[in-house]
């Protein structure tokens, strides 16, 4: 059994750990840390959870911990995990911190990243592509929610170099802006339905493009630090008046001509053997992976125009966050990488 402590408990993706976690058969949950909620019992920020265990100081929840999922703001993590690290325990951090070279992190998050010397020990959790990586890793940075579907959706195209342009629209459910965001309240949501930070404005579209240019570069697998140029792409993100999930369309202008039987070779080989991917002709559906650490990808070859159009979809505080962390975790401690992780979701 692995001692884990849940840094940020009290927010969505944190909620998602203890509902994940609690039923992992070599995990034993040891701490839990909430700024809003300190001193009160799980039970009051999810009453779902039927669990006193109280929520402390970060010390205190991580002090009998030997692997610390830190579910926290931007900012934080760059500061508290090589701490952390240092004192021998492993971190697995759902932030931005550690995805990106400390020169892109500044260029995009506003703010110069705190300790750049650590960025080249951190290894990146996509666990599909990066998984040769991830074995005792120290420091793994969880991809972004929106960056795990996109890169999914794109990448058997991209590692044969079979992608010219591409352009990304992305809906998301309101639970992706996290707990305590503004501009989600009913009334601003429900019923209604917005673009936001388009034509590259979204932290996430550098991530995926350094994901592509990764894979462009190295094919498969990946490796985090390998030297890779980005290739600007389109990414305009929506925000649908739903709780969770996230619907990637993705269009591609393709180097060559392709043909629909192709493609489909092209995707059924590329992702053969990964219980976490589920490629069809059916068209994706948030529902359908609702709950679930599996992205459903399907695609259509527009004849009249020859653009890929490729359709990806995740519950975004399971793949897109949590269960892909547990799924990193897996890896990194030697567990089985289904441990703990459901393949299928559910129609409520």
């Amino acid at each position: 059994m692995v001692r884990v402590a849940i840094l940020g408990a009290s927010g969505y993706g944190g909620s998602e750990l203890i509902r994940i976690l609690g039923r992992h058969p070599g995990v034993e949950l040891v701490g839990f840390s909430s700024r809003a909620y300190a001193g009160r019992p799980l039970s009051a920020a999810w009453p779902q959870i039927d669990l006193n265990t109280p929520f402390a100081r970060v010390e205190e929840a991580v002090a009998e911990a030997e692997l610390v999922f830190m579910a926290l703001p931007n900012g934080i993590a760059m500061e508290l995990a090589p701490r952390l690290v240092e004192e021998g325990r492993r971190v697995i951090d759902l932030s931005g911190d550690f995805r990106l070279p400390p020169d892109v992190y500044e260029a995009w998050y506003g703010a110069p990243h705190a300790n750049p010397d650590w960025y080249p020990r951190a290894r990146y959790g996509l666990s599909e592509f990066f998984r040769d990586e991830l074995p005792g890793a120290e420091l793994v940075a969880n991809p972004g929610c929106y960056v795990t579907a996109a890169t999914l959706a794109l990448a058997p195209l991209t590692a044969q170099g079979l992608d010219e342009r591409v352009a990304i629209a992305a809906m998301s459910g309101v639970s992706g802006a996290g707990r305590d965001a503004g501009g989600t309240a009913f009334a601003e949501v429900n019923e209604n339905l917005r673009p936001y930070k388009p034509a590259g404005e979204h932290r996430h579209t550098a991530e995926i493009e350094f994901n592509l240019a990764r894979l462009r570069a190295q094919g498969r697998p990946v490796r985090t630090h390998g030297s890779a140029a980005a290739r600007p792409l389109s990414f305009t993100p929506h925000l649908v008046p739903m709780t969770r999930g996230i619907l990637v369309t993705a269009y591609v202008e393709p180097t060559r001509e392709l043909a629909a039987q192709e493609l489909t070779e092209i995707f059924r080989e590329f992702y053969a053997g990964e219980r976490f991917v589920r490629f069809g002709d059916d068209l994706p559906q948030t529902k359908g992976v609702y709950g679930a650490n599996s992205v459903w990808i399907s695609l259509r070859l527009d004849e009249r125009t020859g653009q890929v159009v490729v359709f990806a979809a995740i519950d975004n505080l399971v793949k897109g966050a949590s269960g892909q962390a547990v799924q990193n975790m897996n890896i990194v401690l030697g567990f089985d990488e289904g441990a703990g992780l459901e393949t299928r979701g559910f129609w409520p």
